[in-house]
């Protein structure tokens, strides 16, 4: 009887210690989707992307230092339990995560819910759907930064702005679009609208106040010795003056010219067709 009483005892004893170990200390927000949990492991939580504040190959982006702020808040010095997902390390070896509060909170759909973060569907994960209607409704209800969009739009757009576009559609749209999943070509605000496109109504990308016509399409004669194109010291390909590929060198010629020389168009920024 005595053994038992003690088997039983031990039994308990261990199950209360492996119950302790499911709750961690957030002692530290890195920004607005990452946290330093105690025993210096990061985590970055699964389905939600905040605007940048500690990427050195970026500036802060446009209410990330809100974002942290609310992330900060919400879970810095408290107790959590982490759920994984098919995948527990990202490239950079940090934990990949679900994030819950002793409370219930659920951190990651929290931060999308109250509008200071994305859904992040470049990868699925089990709740992406719902996430997803986190993110509509955060933006219906203009909530965190959906509620600070316009305004920051207005203060800070210009026609050199950055917006996206894809290989087929009609739309531009902003960086997290669920719409670029397929494909994402960076061209200037102005660009696009001379060209035709028109803002996405999902993702509410920036606007102008003032009216830009859009580009005529001349002759083909016309078009191709008047169109300014972008190559590089060694590719053999051409580019839209926006285009990532010409970071290393940019030397502008006619679209003409390039199409005589043998080089072929960008699939990446989809730049004008010889004809």
């Amino acid at each position: 009887m005595k053994r038992c009483k003690g088997i039983a005892f031990f039994l308990l004893l261990l199950s209360s210690f492996c119950f302790s170990q499911d709750w961690r200390t957030c002692v530290r927000v890195v920004d607005g989707d990452t946290i330093e949990l105690d025993g210096k492991e990061t985590v970055r939580l699964i389905g939600v992307d905040t605007p940048e504040t500690k990427d050195p190959r970026k500036p802060v982006e446009y209410f990330g230092q809100e974002a942290s702020e609310f992330t900060k808040k919400l879970v810095e010095g408290k107790k959590v339990r982490l759920e994984y997902d098919q995948t527990k390390k990202d490239v950079w070896t940090r934990t990949l995560a679900y994030v819950f509060l002793e409370d219930g909170t659920f951190v990651n759909a929290e931060i999308v819910k109250q509008g200071y973060g994305f859904a992040y569907t470049e990868f699925p994960f089990k709740y992406m759907e719902e996430f997803r209607q986190h993110e509509r409704e955060a933006r219906e209800s203009k909530r965190g930064l959906w509620a600070a969009q316009v305004e920051g739009q207005k203060q800070n757009v210009t026609e050199g702005s950055t917006v996206y576009i894809t290989r087929t559609g009609k739309k531009y749209h902003s960086d997290n679009c669920s719409h670029l999943s397929k494909s994402k070509i960076p061209v200037y605000l102005k660009e696009a609208i001379q060209r035709g496109y028109s803002p996405c109504s999902v993702c509410s990308p920036p606007v102008l106040d003032i009216a830009i016509p859009l580009v005529e399409k001349p002759r083909e004669a016309k078009t191709s010795s008047s169109i300014t194109v972008y190559i590089t010291k060694t590719g053999k390909k051409y580019h839209l003056g926006s285009c990532s590929s010409l970071s290393q060198s940019k030397i502008s010629i006619t679209l003409n010219n390039a199409c005589d020389r043998g080089y072929t168009p960008c699939s990446r920024c989809n730049p004008p067709r010889c004809k």
